[in-house]
């Protein structure tokens, strides 16, 4: 409880501090409110530390949560106060008569306002009055004194391992033998558990080796959940089921929904299918869209997980499922430590190995909940009393029943410091199983104020550091890493987005319907009678926060309107062709891709922006805004960004002569710009070697883009992608490099296409140490019986995981000593038809997880046992082969 009212202080403080302007003629009521919530502030942080009982005992719950709905009042009348303020005529523009007809027909307005702040301090004396009488002075005394660690640093040096689930290596050997034993007839399997022991880490295993059996050619995972809806659910189908350009013509077909499903079909009966159905909750599903997955005795399969036994039996009715079974003690305990942060049980220290088998036995033996207890021992130092404290902190009527297990996700919440709780629970808005953007994700914390820069680090960078703690903390999942080695993407494991809604609700943090005192709201309505119930709602004026699914113009329209003091808005795949926010000025948050925004000048307070276009009157006066992100291209005045002082990002803009002003930018981290020419080649040269913090730099178009060599005194620069869009070679607007000290030295991320050779030679980039990521593509290039021999030597791209080349004419030869690419990954091949045979080296790249080759010729050359290549890479546990005749 305590984490909301201390957010809603802390956001106070600021807002208070931001709007000091418009504040005036209550500035002393204000600074009276200010005073006492600080006092307040300081013990809601000692409620938050207390011990359990003393958190859930009655009079410290009602006491903060007086506090938190005074703290609501207090928020909801200044922003009252600063939405009037902000809608006063403008000195410069209107004369003397409007301004004073603006304050004679809010005076009533602004009276009643003042009043509302005399009797919210009123109240704020009264609760810190009665704080002796619930006795919160002492709650300090009796908190944990546990040592936290705390993740410090922009990035991660090691993050977890998502493959936690120990004890299914002989399941999915099983499974496997099903599902490749030749047989024409449909293979369909069923497997059903309680939550938490490992149905999905299941079914992923078995997903990606089926991948690297060759024996299917159309793949799906679809994720079903309590909450799916079948009109959505459909169009994920086809998504995920079928070819892009098939999928897309069917989309926009406006088919019905029956019509859809029988093309669905008809598509599938053409296939050898492997499709995984994720967490089926109702055999509703199955009796309504099994027609959808045709059985034409040609070797498909399917796989079904769910937590009841009752539709895996309805399923599947002639073949038992698969029980998931609880792990051993010695496989448990395992686990544990491993989240805990050791290597293994043989490396743990003796002392601790008794507080962690009481662990294993207090969480039942239930893997989810040692990942999670294994995430807090992660954070506490490895001292026998640290760890004992854990496993006494832990319940020991924990059972195999769902609501005890419950009970470890409360505990870990518990755990979680005061600044991170507001986190984690704000991921709750996302539907279950939603791949999230990081850099998305931290734009809304930032947003919602839960973010404060530090002297070293930005409000991003702090970000990235509190969602780094959570995943270690394994409250969240992390997908995929970025070039830098941080998080590019995350999701909430479905339990743990059970839990964040059921306490997020509970402390008034979120909705997931529309209603009076809603303050952040996630709202899916595919539907249209869903659509209808929610327009018959009631919206909250208090609104702050919206993410919406799907919904169409008119439903949009309801909720922004009815809700001024948005701050926060996110509209995913949405049709929404244009919309007006003229009425909420206090938004810091806008994402619609799809969308052409009008009156977005008069949102001073944006922070992020994330439109399809926009327009220089608006972009000018957009004084606060730290991420611009324009979907289609589109170009600006030369002043437009002039006084965009916080830029970090600028992603769309068609370049122009507003490149002069970037040196003036100097927080710009991110910039992408397209249709760049020859005639912009000194423009960008002069102004981009000025960007001292640059980290990616992305340019498209026909030419004029400066070398590598140009580059290289941007020392910050981490991904640096340069793509042409025409079918002419480009040469680069600078020297070739002689040696490696004219590249970028940390640049980690390489993508080039279409550009002249000289300027990226092989055995240079080889020696640059924190390359990751390499793709080269020649498309356009004509060596000219140029050919040339690739030798990577001993130590080459040592820290190399993916490599893609495509059209590399040039290469002829390709060597690969043994000891160079020590940590490649992926490997992709494609159309470099002058390449006479794979490296014999490749055999020694023991890391390499998926080759995949687009060319005719070795796709001969590697075909399994009889193929040259074969013995090269017969260790690489993903092959994908494709003509490209």
């Amino acid at each position: 409880m305590a984490e909301v009212a201390y957010s809603v202080v802390k956001d106070l403080a600021g807002l208070l501090k931001d709007e000091v302007d418009l504040l005036s003629g209550v500035r002393e009521e204000v600074e009276v409110m200010e005073r006492e919530l600080k006092r307040i502030q300081v013990f809601l942080n000692d409620a938050d530390n207390a011990p359990h009982s003393v958190r859930r005992d009655e009079r410290t719950k009602h006491w903060v949560e007086e506090i938190r709905d005074v703290a609501f009042e207090a928020q909801d009348v200044i922003e009252d106060f600063c939405f009037l303020k902000k809608q006063r005529p403008a000195t410069h523009k209107h004369g003397c008569f409007k301004r004073c007809a603006y304050r004679l027909c809010t005076l009533r307005t602004r009276r009643e306002i003042g009043m509302k702040i005399r009797e919210i301090n009123k109240k704020i004396k009264e609760i810190a009055d009665s704080r002796p009488k619930f006795d919160i002075k002492n709650i300090k005394d009796e908190g944990s004194t546990s040592k936290v660690r705390e993740p410090h640093g922009p990035y991660p040096l090691v993050l977890p391992d998502e493959k936690d689930i120990i004890g299914l290596d002989e399941q999915v050997k099983g499974i496997m033998g099903q599902l490749t034993d030749g047989d024409r007839k449909r293979c369909m399997i069923s497997v059903f558990g309680m939550p938490g022991l490992g149905k999905t880490t299941l079914a992923r295993k078995v997903y990606i080796r089926v991948k690297t059996s060759m024996h299917f050619d159309c793949f799906a995972w679809i994720t079903v959940s309590n909450e799916y809806n079948l009109k959505e659910l459909l169009k994920v189908m086809v998504e995920e089921i079928m070819e892009k350009k098939s999928a897309k013509e069917l989309l926009e077909s406006n088919f019905s929904d029956s019509r859809m499903a029988s093309e669905l079909s008809e598509y599938l009966k053409k296939k050898k299918y492997f499709i995984v159905l994720d967490d089926v909750w109702k055999v509703e599903f199955w009796e309504r869209k099994q027609n959808i997955f045709p059985d034409v005795n040609n070797g498909s399969s399917m796989l079904i997980t769910t937590r009841f036994k009752d539709v895996a039996d309805f399923v599947i009715p002639n073949s038992p499922p698969i029980q998931m079974k609880f792990p051993s003690a010695e496989e448990c305990l395992e686990l544990l430590v491993k989240k805990a942060g050791l290597k293994d049980v043989s490396s743990c220290p003796a002392q601790l190995l008794d507080p962690a088998k009481e662990i294993v036995e207090r969480c039942g033996r239930l893997p989810l909940a040692l990942v999670v207890s294994g995430g807090i021992l992660s954070t506490r130092s490895q001292i026998a009393t640290e760890w004992w404290k854990v496993a006494h902190k832990i319940t020991s009527e924990l059972s195999t029943k769902e609501d005890n297990f419950m009970k470890v996700l409360a505990f870990s919440y518990d755990d979680l410091p005061i600044h991170l709780k507001n986190c984690f629970l704000y991921i709750g808005l996302y539907s279950e199983d939603y791949i999230i953007s990081a850099n998305d994700l931290f734009r809304h914390w930032v947003a919602e104020g839960f973010i404060e820069a530090t002297k070293d680090e930005t409000m991003e960078e702090v970000a990235q550091r509190y969602l780094i703690n959570l995943i270690r903390r394994s409250m969240v999942q992390m997908v995929e890493e970025n070039y830098r080695g941080g998080i590019l993407f995350c999701r909430l494991h479905d339990l743990m987005r059970e839990f964040a809604i059921l306490k997020a609700k509970e402390i008034r943090f979120l909705s997931t319907e529309p209603s009076a005192d809603a303050r952040r709201l996630a709202i899916r309505a595919t539907a249209e009678e869903n659509e209808t119930v929610i327009l018959d709602q009631p919206v909250s004026r208090n609104l702050r926060t919206l993410l919406a699914f799907r919904p169409d113009s008119l439903l949009f329209k309801h909720l922004c309107d009815g809700s001024p003091k948005l701050k926060v808005v996110q509209c995913l795949d949405n049709d929404i062709a244009s919309h007006d926010f003229g009425r909420n000025h206090l938004l810091r948050y806008i994402c619609m891709e799809n969308s052409h925004l009008q009156n977005i000048q008069q949102l001073s307070n944006l922070q992020t922006l994330l439109v399809a276009s926009i327009r220089d009157e608006d972009i000018q006066q957009l004084r606060n805004l730290r991420h611009l992100v324009v979907s289609e291209e589109c170009g600006i005045s030369p002043n437009a960004l002039s006084e965009a002082k916080d830029l970090q990002t600028i992603r769309g803009l068609c370049a122009g002569e507003w490149i002069r002003s970037l040196p003036s930018l100097t927080n710009l981290k991110e910039l992408l710009i397209s249709s760049c020419t020859e005639s912009h080649k000194e423009l960008l040269a002069g102004s981009l070697i000025k960007l001292k913090v640059l980290v990616v730099l992305r340019l498209k178009g026909d030419g004029g883009f400066p070398s590598l060599c140009t580059l290289s005194s941007l020392d910050h620069l981490l991904w640096l992608r340069i793509s042409t869009t025409g079918n002419s070679i480009c040469k680069l607007n600078g020297p070739a490099p002689k040696s490696v000290e004219d590249l970028p030295p940390n640049l980690s991320k390489l993508s080039i296409k279409g550009c002249e050779p000289m300027h990226y030679p092989i055995e240079m980039l080889g020696k640059l140490h924190c390359l990751r990521f390499i793709k080269i593509d020649e498309y356009s290039y004509d060596p000219s019986n140029d050919y040339e021999v690739w030798h990577m030597k001993h130590g080459d791209f040592p820290h190399l995981q993916v490599l893609k080349i495509c059209y590399v004419k040039r290469l002829q030869e390709w060597i690969v000593d043994k000891g160079a690419l020590p940590q490649l990954r992926i490997l992709s091949v494609i159309s470099c038809h002058t390449l006479k045979m794979l490296p014999d080296g490749l055999r020694h790249v023991s890391t390499l997880q998926e080759l995949s080759i687009i060319d005719s010729t070795f796709a001969r050359r590697v075909k399994r046992d009889t193929g040259e290549d074969w013995d090269k890479i017969k260790h690489v546990p993903l092959i994908q082969t494709f003509n490209d005749d």
